[in-house]
């Protein structure tokens, strides 16, 4: 038998024989052939899930008339009883109305098995290949862009669910984690507060406010040690976490200093506003609600005493 003939019916049978000859051609088909086709889910395990799929699409196919611009085959004999042929096809079809479009250059490979005295497919795979990919290429360079977009986007979206959106400093959820699994050695909790910056709002507007609070992050950043935590609760108010501060001169020196850098700046800005500090030393194995809670009191100590300035607890 001609193999190369018989893959060659075959494909014209199967695009261009008509329903009754499609399930004539199953006769060649070992009943357990594997057939795995171009769609993701043309995976079919033996010819009986093979011939159901194919009544289906049979149906679906109505009008369609598919056009060969393409076929090649070539046969190399594995063993006196076994032979792979293999090839290429290319498939074209357009609709008058230009609503379905077919144009499907495909490789496929057939293995033959003799079976008593007649030859019989054992396998069937057809693919598309990827023409994005060069010579010389294991697989397209196009699937890297696609990766980098991959961890781009991810990398996006973990920077937004973890930082404050104006500021970009890390949010409190995220202060919040970290607090829980950092080592806390001689660490303070600090609270602190944009003096009467609902005025600022009120008399200037919220983008003016908006322009004070990303200065008076800048201010944090800037002031504290890179190991330092510094997060925007929300609204005017902040929060720091500042690790091996080793008594409290060390903890009032560091409020000190933060008070002084923004007291200086705002001899410079048009529209500016002081701040309140609160802070504690956090205790062994303490919970951040309760060291918060006692920061908070500080910083409510420090604006009653008149704002602009520091309380440790």
């Amino acid at each position: 038998m001609d193999l190369i003939k018989m893959t060659e019916d075959i494909w014209k049978t199967y695009f261009f024989g008509g329903e009754q000859s499609n399930f004539q051609l199953l006769d060649i088909l070992d009943p357990d052939c594997v057939i795995i086709g171009t769609g993701k889910h043309e995976f079919y395990k033996n010819v009986k899930e093979f011939t159901q799929a194919l009544a289906i699409e049979m149906k679906e196919r109505k009008d369609i008339q598919f056009q060969v611009k393409d076929f090649w085959c070539e046969k190399k004999e594995i063993s006196p009883d076994v032979c792979l042929v293999y090839g290429g096809l290319y498939i074209w079809w357009e609709s008058e109305d230009k609503r379905i479009y077919i144009n499907m250059d495909s490789r496929f490979s057939f293995l033959y098995r003799m079976e008593g005295q007649a030859w019989k497919l054992v396998h069937i795979h057809q693919s598309l290949p990827n023409m994005e990919q060069l010579d010389g290429e294991y697989f397209p360079k196009t699937l890297f862009k696609q990766m980098e977009k991959s961890q781009e986007k991810i990398a996006i979206l973990t920077d937004l669910a973890q930082k404050d959106s104006l500021t970009g400093l890390i949010n409190y959820r995220t202060f919040q984690e970290m607090y829980r699994s950092m080592e806390k050695d001689k660490t303070w909790l600090f609270v602190l507060d944009l003096d009467d910056f609902k005025d600022i709002n009120d008399s200037f507007g919220h983008m003016a406010g908006n322009d004070v609070l990303q200065k008076m992050a800048d201010i944090l950043t800037s002031a504290v040690r890179s190991q330092d935590i510094v997060c925007r609760m929300g609204g005017d108010e902040f929060v720091l976490l500042c690790s091996n501060l080793h008594n409290d001169n060390a903890a009032e020196e560091l409020m000190k200093r933060l008070l002084k850098s923004v007291n200086q700046r705002g001899e410079t800005e048009k529209v500016w506003t002081g701040m309140s500090i609160g802070g504690t030393l956090v205790r062994d194995g303490e919970i951040l609600e309760d060291a918060f809670r006692r920061a908070d009191s500080a910083l409510y100590a420090a604006k009653t005493d008149g704002k602009n300035r520091y309380r440790i607890v």
